[in-house]
């Protein structure tokens, strides 16, 4: 399956507030605990896990268990969940991790003009 593909044919937004309330509630219900476990079970065999469900436009639900040695990539990953849509959040919080951990970020354009 392609990216293409898991988004074609997928149903439009909800229409009504009743009607997000319901999706929002189906995803408290099936979803979340199903991702947690997931993420329980990832943990368990040392993988991080990262997930973001968009249940309506502009409102997710995330779930997240990561590893203590977890990779810049699934760090940012993370970061991004906890932050978005705020990209300057996005970006200090990635500027605030990386100097806290020893992560060498002279190679990003923007965080050299941060002053990173």
């Amino acid at each position: 399956m392609n990216a293409d593909d898991m988004t074609h044919g997928a149903p439009d937004a909800p229409t009504s507030a009743q009607e997000a309330e319901a999706r929002e509630a189906w995803y408290d219900a099936e979803i979340a605990p199903t991702l947690a476990a997931l993420a329980t079970r990832c943990n368990e065999r040392g993988m991080s896990f990262v997930a973001s469900v968009e249940y309506r436009a502009g409102e997710r639900g995330d779930t997240y268990y990561l590893t203590k040695d977890a990779g810049l990539e699934m760090r940012m990953l993370h970061l991004c969940a906890q932050t978005a849509p705020n990209v300057d959040g996005y970006i200090m919080s990635l500027r605030k991790w990386a100097d806290a951990n020893g992560v060498d970020t002279g190679g990003s354009f923007v965080m050299r003009r941060l002053g990173a």
